[in-house]
């Protein structure tokens, strides 16, 4: 191997040296991070990943395309042909069993040292049945398979910080008391009644938790601790996932979930309200630390929890540390300053970002900045004699806003007592390799790479566009201020009007 990571003997590289993987969801956003991480730190031997064909393409060759991904190019200048390493087992998790033919199963079975259980449905929406199906029904399948691999060391499960957000303060242990339901009754009422009649009973199902993501991924977490206690298994409960830190590349993102799409519509000039309160804890971290992480979980699972066999499998939580934790008005003040620096020479209109703290303003601001000028814009439009798109937009993002208002309801803390013991644990070289320490993370130069990979990935704008940008950003700062000092007077205007009417 010619990186000089290849040359070191740590203890966590020994462990995974000449293994045979196992991931699912090894084609979504951690799984990418994890696989090039995988293969460019490790002198692993195989990995098998679970992947479906897609629009006529095969999972192999969907496998390739993803390798020409930037993210991969540092993995090229160690291992020339990664998927000389890579075997691709074609399957779905909507499927029974995982949809792996007879064949590859029992390969799997023979083969197999460490499995990495990534593959889950991230939509809020997503139907129960669909959401049972992908994030029960697969684990529950992906466990019972793990159970026959002769020569299994390691299951690493990945589930959610937010999974049991019925709770608050969470601690690292299993919170099944709220579910009122197991996972094998669950999958029993989904065969029993169907489809459209196990959909009706959502409301009923789901109860408190706020939607069928977090509610099954809970469940899920049940079958881990009823079905996974019998083999080397551990649950990783990552917080709100986004753009890399640093490795392989910083900035690195292919996404718009979550608050990514909350940092890309502002800068685009679309997105001005948010419902949030400054002071309460966002629970954000590097997609690249918690692939780090998982490979430290693997690596303890398979060696001190063996010798030192829990009651159940233990838990661990990655948020930010209680040392350097961040707020939304944190978020907000790097997303706005570093923005600035690099804005869209595509936007279209000034980037500024409100916080609503209560329900009632947050209506009447979205009325104010979303709504008004959404018509306002679709009117010139069909002026001109083209296709209305603002006032559709923004009921798609009023949409999404309403389905993170819980998590913006509550100040959600989470317990890292196994995150911090495990960190600990490891040698100082794994530490530099498999970085995962929040505590010194440095939160204003990590927006300042998340802007800038989110412009060069998402937005495909080259940083020759920046002077660009800085000249349509002072020109919308011009027509910001005009169209204010307008409105403002307007409501003056508007007040002295009705007062001189009614008092003089």
């Amino acid at each position: 191997m010619q990186n000089n990571v290849l040359e070191m003997d740590t203890k966590i590289q020994n462990f995974f040296r000449n293994k045979k993987v196992f991931i699912t969801g090894g084609t979504g956003f951690l799984g990418k991070v994890f696989i090039e991480k995988l293969l460019r730190t490790t002198d692993v031997e195989r990995i098998y990943v679970l992947a479906r064909a897609k629009r006529g393409t095969t999972a192999t060759d969907r496998m390739a395309q993803i390798l020409k991904d930037p993210l991969f190019e540092k993995l090229h200048t160690v291992r020339s042909d990664p998927m000389k390493y890579i075997k691709t087992i074609e399957g779905d998790c909507t499927l029974p069993k995982l949809g792996i033919s007879p064949e590859d199963r029992k390969e799997l079975i023979e083969q197999v040292d460490v499995v990495f259980h990534c593959a889950a449905t991230v939509r809020f929406n997503e139907p129960l049945s669909n959401a049972t199906q992908i994030n029960v029904a697969a684990t529950r399948d992906m466990l019972d398979m793990a159970k026959e691999m002769k020569n299994l060391k390691s299951f690493v499960h990945v589930s959610s910080a937010f999974a049991n957000c019925v709770v608050t303060d969470a601690e690292e242990k299993f919170y099944t008391e709220h579910l009122g339901i197991t996972s094998d009754k669950l999958l029993d009422l989904k065969d029993k009644l169907g489809k459209i009649a196990f959909d009706a009973m959502e409301k009923e199902l789901v109860g408190k938790y706020p939607n069928t993501y977090c509610y099954t991924k809970s469940v899920a977490e049940e079958a881990v601790q009823k079905v996974g206690n019998s083999i080397p298994i551990c649950i990783f409960r990552p917080g709100i996932i986004l753009a890399t830190s640093e490795d392989p590349i910083p900035g690195w993102i292919d996404n718009l979930y979550g608050p990514n799409s909350i940092v890309y519509g502002c800068a685009y000039g679309v997105l001005r309200v948010m419902y949030a309160r400054p002071n309460q804890n966002a629970a954000y971290v590097p997609v690249d630390y918690c692939a780090n992480m998982m490979m430290a979980c693997a690596w303890e699972t398979a060696t001190t929890v063996i010798q030192n066999p829990p009651k159940e499998p233990r838990i661990y939580t990655l948020v930010p540390h209680k040392t350097n934790e961040l707020d939304w008005g944190t978020f907000k003040h790097y997303a706005v300053e570093h923005g600035f620096k690099m804005p869209l020479p595509n936007m279209i209109w000034y980037p500024i970002l409100l916080f609503a703290e209560t329900y009632i303003g947050y209506k009447l601001l979205t009325l104010i900045y979303h709504t008004l000028p959404g018509y306002l814009i679709d009117f010139v439009l069909l002026l001109m004699g083209k296709p209305t798109r603002m006032t559709k937009t923004y009921k798609k993002i009023h949409t999404q806003c309403s389905m993170l208002r819980y998590f913006l309801a509550f100040d959600f803390t989470f317990d890292m007592t196994n995150c911090y013991n495990l960190w600990d644990s490891m040698s100082a070289e794994d530490k530099k390799i498999y970085n995962f320490d929040m505590s010194k993370l440095d939160w204003s130069r990590y927006f300042y790479d998340d802007l800038k990979g989110m412009r060069r990935f998402i937005a495909k704008e080259d940083p020759k566009s920046i002077p660009q940008g800085m000249k349509m950003l002072r020109i919308f700062r011009t027509l910001n201020f005009i169209v204010h000092a307008l409105f403002i007077g307007g409501m003056l205007w508007l007040t002295w009007s009705l007062l001189k009417y009614i008092f003089l």
